[in-house]
């Protein structure tokens, strides 16, 4: 079998500084960044200095072709092409590497000087002296720098004659010892990416693994292109900020859907910098369009939006129509779509091949084909009871669309709580509120799970949410009615009919949550009525079947 892999165990420490400033050793662009502090330094260098082990460095060894994915690291200057025709990315060890080379060359980065990093001749070790006056701080990155390591020399060596000391001693020996430290180097040999990513992933398990947007990002790379430099940008236009932000993946997604029909692992990866730049104004602009779209929906924060997925799949509509609005006829099959692809947690297994089908049907839309995608809500009461405001969730999010939808009212005065992030005042912003006070569950008898549920919160304004604190609702919304004669049809805003009024005067948590429930179980049904539901059933006749159902969100890895 062909060797593979090669064992370098002749290498010092004096060696890898050299390769990295000939620009021969270079991280890849998959790595995170560099984020060691000082102290962690501090401890690297003294345990060099102790002559313990510190692991070995692994190197991806890789052509020309791999080029784009070197990542420089802004502050150093190093050469971006290497001396040979191959390219030594650092796989496991990028971390060590890169702090012993700030230290040892007195680099300033990210704002932090390690310049300061020091050895202490008095103390023979490594440390980031405190006091200005404490003496025999000899700025590390002298150890390699010959003409001043020489100075120091010179100086400690008449400074030891004149004080019996051997600091001169000291400060030879450390160099000696750093020059000599050895090194192990483990390079691969004629492996090509997928392999790589897999043993990058393997000898890094402790860590972040890889996602496959740091592949993408990699592979997409150039000069006059940077993904997550363009996402950065577009998530900090002001209007964007308010709703949230976006994240990375709508983006691959939505650039390979718009290059190949398709957004499946394999075609995010094939995506490059050339079609990203032929695509990226047109399909970002799709992306704001969608965006827009869905606050018809409810979805006044990003946070409301039950799955990015659907910004991917509908910037699709945009892209491919032209137009800056949905048309009056597809409009209607689209909300259905969301609806039904939302209670129905549509999108929570293999979900990269269903948005390829649903991508599918809106180009299909488009092309005048009206045809509807719609998929079977079974969702029942005791399953909605069981999603928590503390998790992430599907439903939860479809339910929060709704009460976005229905326009919630503060119950002390009827003003509109503002749900977006468009209000002047704190106060006037939108909380989550418990209905039956977390502090009080035991009084309600249930427990933290129970408070939790999704139905005990309604959405109301910071004011009024402080002005409620800990308080039984028996006691808080007595005082509210008397103040507001209106306070029916601002609770109804909330979902909370009469009759869960009444349940909440009593303070009974239980009956409360179960008639609020259905009222929002049959607002769902009303927008899901469509396809196997059109009929003119009532939801009892429904044939719902019961089982159960983790509402957590989950994208499998295709």
């Amino acid at each position: 079998m062909e060797q593979r892999i090669e064992i370098i165990n002749n290498w010092n420490l004096k060696k890898v500084i050299g390769e990295i400033e000939n620009g021969n050793m270079k991280i890849p662009r998959f790595q995170r960044g560099y984020v060691w502090e000082r102290s962690k330094i501090v401890k690297l260098l003294n345990s060099i200095y102790a002559q313990y082990p510190i692991g070995s460095f692994f190197i991806w060894m890789a052509n020309k072709q791999y080029k784009n994915f070197s990542r420089e690291i802004d502050g150093l200057n190093l050469p971006t092409d290497p001396e040979s025709n191959l390219y030594s990315f650092i796989l496991d060890g990028q971390q060590r590497i890169t702090s012993l080379y700030v230290a040892l060359r007195g680099k300033n980065l990210n704002n932090t000087d390690y310049a300061s990093i020091c050895f202490n001749l008095e103390k023979a070790e490594f440390q980031i002296p405190r006091l200005k006056t404490e003496k025999h701080n000899i700025p590390a990155f002298k150890l390699f720098d010959t003409k001043e390591y020489g100075a120091v020399l010179k100086e400690y060596t008449l400074y030891d004659v004149e004080n019996d000391t051997n600091y001169s001693e000291v400060w030879s020996e450390c160099l000696q010892v750093f020059s000599d430290y050895p090194i192990s180097i483990i390079k691969t040999l004629k492996m090509d990416l997928e392999e790589v990513v897999d043993i990058f992933e393997r000898i890094n398990q402790g860590g972040k693994r890889l996602s496959l947007f740091d592949l993408v990002h990699a592979s997409t790379w150039a000069p006059s292109f940077d993904l997550r430099d363009k996402i950065k940008e577009f998530n900090s236009e002001e209007n964007i900020k308010s709703f949230g932000g976006i994240e990375n993946e709508v983006f691959t997604q939505a650039l390979a859907l718009n290059s190949f029909g398709d957004c499946r692992n394999q075609n995010q990866l094939k995506l490059n910098h050339e079609l990203c730049e032929k695509h990226w104004k047109q399909t970002t602009e799709s992306i704001k369009l969608s965006m827009d779209f869905v606050k018809g929906f409810g979805v006044r924060f990003v946070t409301f939006l039950p799955y990015n997925s659907f910004l991917p799949v509908l910037q699709l509509y945009f892209y491919h129509s032209g137009n800056k609005a949905v048309k009056k006829e597809h409009k209607p099959f689209i909300e259905n779509w969301f609806w039904t692809a939302t209670f129905s947690q549509h999108y929570s297994s293999s979900s990269l091949t269903k948005m390829k089908e649903d991508a599918d049907w809106i180009k299909s839309l488009i092309s005048g084909n009206l045809t509807e995608n719609i998929f079977g809500v079974t969702l029942t009461l005791k399953e909605l009871s069981r999603v928590s405001m503390q998790n992430n969730s599907v439903v939860k999010n479809g339910v929060l669309c709704l009460m976005a939808l229905n326009n919630p009212k503060d119950f002390d005065n009827g003003q509109i709580v503002i749900l977006d992030k468009s209000n002047i005042s704190k106060s006037n912003g939108k909380e989550n509120h418990h209905f039956f006070p977390y502090s009080l569950k035991e009084s309600f008898n249930t427990d933290a799970k129970g408070i939790n549920s999704l139905l005990n919160f309604a959405l109301i304004s910071a004011r009024l949410n402080r002005e409620i604190s800990n308080k039984f609702p028996s006691d808080y919304l007595k005082a509210y009615a008397y103040e507001n004669n209106n306070i029916g049809e601002d609770l109804d805003s909330h979902f909370i009919s009469t009759e869960a009024f009444n349940y909440a005067l009593a303070d009974d948590y239980e009956k409360f949550r179960e008639t609020r429930g259905q009222m929002i179980l049959n607002a769902i049904y009303s927008k899901v009525r469509v396809g196997e539901y059109a009929d003119n059933q009532s939801l009892e006749d429904k044939d719902i079947i019961e089982e159960n159902i983790e509402f957590e969100l989950s994208e499998e890895s295709e």
